[in-house]
């Protein structure tokens, strides 16, 4: 707890009762602790409980609303993945090879080489 909280004596031994139904979150947050004190002292223990529930099932829902946006967004991104894969295994041409042979060949083309003419070279040996 903070410096700047305190329980005063007459509520520290309810306050200590009430403690551990409270989440981890709700233990940590000066406000939320600060409201909790304020329903103990308007309206005792049960209405501090009550209070403390209220707090709880807030907390529980944020969380959920949390794990649901990861789940989402997980699933879109798998989702991304295999639409990438079924689209993404044929390349520009159509085919599922690598397309440096053919930046190679359009090289050889544009500075004058043929590689048809590099096939018959070896024809011309005999």
């Amino acid at each position: 707890m903070n410096s700047d909280f305190s329980i005063p004596e007459e509520f520290q031994s309810s306050f200590q009762r009430l403690m551990p139904h409270m989440v981890a979150g709700l233990r940590r947050d000066p406000q939320s602790l600060d409201a909790v004190l304020l329903f103990l002292k308007l309206g005792g223990e049960r209405l501090a409980r009550i209070a403390i529930e209220a707090y709880n099932q807030t907390i529980r829902l944020e969380n959920a609303k949390i794990q649901k946006q990861r789940l989402e967004a997980a699933l879109l991104a798998a989702k991304s993945d295999e639409t990438e894969d079924e689209n993404g295994d044929e390349d520009e041409n159509g085919d599922e090879d690598e397309d440096e042979d053919e930046g190679v060949h359009k090289n050889n083309q544009a500075n004058g080489q043929d590689p048809e003419e590099d096939d018959d070279d070896s024809d011309d040996a005999f």
